[in-house]
């Protein structure tokens, strides 16, 4: 999977849950995009970093292109109170990994709206079997995340909301560390995850928001050395318009690992910075229903470990069609 790829999902989260809020109208709906991007990157992980000279630093600039689908489609009861809904929700749940997901949502009395949903893991995300072989290609292996998801969004009418997901994530083929007479069982990546994010929603003016959100994610890896806590917070001003709407988000994530990983000899420790502009046109030449999405954006990972440092420049655009 394209670092592209996961940023513009992440990215996307606040500006679409706020600014194109569900549709309830009774009956089938949904949702198409299609974002043509380019991304220049230099993580060890992007898998146009196949070969590597050596374990000590990030990997070498790489730039490319992607052609990226998103959609959901909905299915609203009669009442306009109950809906079931399927596709590629645009939110940041289980380590901010693309996925499918299969759920159902219904409004309560009270003003809330409550959300289950299951990630079947149907997404092979690539990533690879060996990150720390060197001075040859590293082989990719698929991996999936299995989860289940709650959802509260503005509890009781206070704007404030609630997201939580379990799961799993499982790798077809696990085998970091096999060059080195290390205990590659500190390794293994394969893991249960818990995330949680509180949010609120604050109405600065008629059209403008600012939305502000804090986040923990537990990852308990079979390996200690990638078993970690994961501290989060985002902050999203929005800007509505007549025929337009404008987002930018700053976010900030702090992991912690819980033991020493032995290719490095030191817990890995790293500190992760983004910054987003979205901005959505409705209506481009009339046409109704259609949107013209850009996207502008950049993410920097600095580790204690310099192997695991990436810096992500990404540039988009694309159309999106509501029906």
């Amino acid at each position: 999977m394209k670092p592209i790829y996961l940023g513009l999902v992440t990215a996307l989260a606040s500006f679409n849950s706020v600014a194109k809020p569900a549709d309830w109208t009774p009956g089938f709906g949904g949702d198409i995009s299609l974002m043509a991007a380019y991304t220049n990157t230099n993580s060890q992980f992007s898998d146009d970093n196949a070969t590597t000279p050596n374990l000590d630093s990030h990997g070498k600039d790489q730039s490319s292109t992607i052609v990226a689908p998103l959609g959901t489609l909905s299915y609203t009861l009669d009442n306009a109170k109950q809906q079931f809904f399927f596709g590629t929700d645009r939110s940041d749940v289980a380590l901010g990994r693309f996925h499918a997901e299969l759920g159902y949502r219904q409004k309560m009395d009270n003003g809330s709206t409550l959300s289950v949903s299951y990630i079947p893991g149907l997404l092979d995300i690539k990533t690879w079997q060996d990150p720390y072989v060197t001075n040859k290609a590293r082989e990719k292996t698929g991996s999936h995340i299995k989860a289940v998801r709650i959802k509260v969004d503005n509890i009781a009418g206070s704007m404030f909301s609630i997201d939580s997901a379990y799961g799993k994530y499982d790798l077809d083929e696990e085998k970091s560390g096999e060059n080195f007479a290390v205990n590659k069982q500190l390794l293994d990546r394969n893991s249960d995850i818990f995330f949680i994010e509180g949010s609120h929603l604050l109405p600065l003016s008629q059209t403008q928001m600012l939305r502000s959100a804090l986040n923990y994610t537990k990852i308990d890896a079979s390996g200690k050395a990638m078993a970690a806590d994961v501290f989060g917070g985002s902050a999203t001003f929005i800007q509505l318009f007549q025929r337009s709407s404008l987002a930018f988000t700053l976010s900030y994530k702090k992991a912690l690992f819980d033991a020493e990983n032995p290719i490095f000899n030191k817990k890995q420790d790293d500190n992760q910075f983004g910054a987003f502009l979205a901005y959505e046109y409705k209506q481009p030449f009339g046409w109704k229903d259609w949107g013209v999405v850009s996207l502008i954006g950049y993410n920097t990972t600095q580790s204690n470990i310099n192997f695991y440092d990436a810096d992500t420049m990404l540039v988009s655009l694309g159309m999106n069609y509501r029906f």
